[in-house]
This record gives structure tokens, C-alpha cells and sequence, in this order.
């Protein structure tokens, strides 16, 4: 005994409809989110680091 599975082809072209716009949905958002996300590293601090003091560095005693 066998079984004959039968499809109909609006059932086919609906899958097919469904996922080519499931396709089409992502790219788009996958290039959003490329597009937004331009650097690697970690992010830039928002003050510049303050300068070292300008004694920082003392020189030894002269004998």
C-alpha cells in the first residue's frame, strides 16, 4: 500500500510568494543594521583624556 501526497499548486505558489518576501524582509533589514554599525572598535570617549602634569617627570638632585 502507498501513499500519494497531493499539493496543490496555489499552496506552492504561496510558499514560494511567502518566502521570497521572508528573503527580500531580511536583506533590507540586514543592510540597515550593516550600514549603522560602520566601526570595530570599541567606542570613543565623549571628554578628551587631560593632559600629565607638567612635573610629572622630577629630575634628580644636582650634587
Amino acid at each position: 500500500m502507498s501513499y500519494v501526497i497531493y499539493i496543490s499548486f496555489p499552496a506552492i505558489l504561496l510558499l514560494l510568494i511567502v518566502a521570497i518576501a521572508f528573503y527580500l524582509i531580511g536583506k533590507r533589514i540586514g543592510r540597515r543594521e550593516g550600514l549603522s554599525q560602520l566601526h570595530y572598535g570599541p567606542p570613543l570617549a565623549s571628554l578628551p583624556a587631560p593632559a600629565p602634569p607638567q612635573n610629572a617627570v622630577e629630575k634628580p638632585p644636582e650634587v
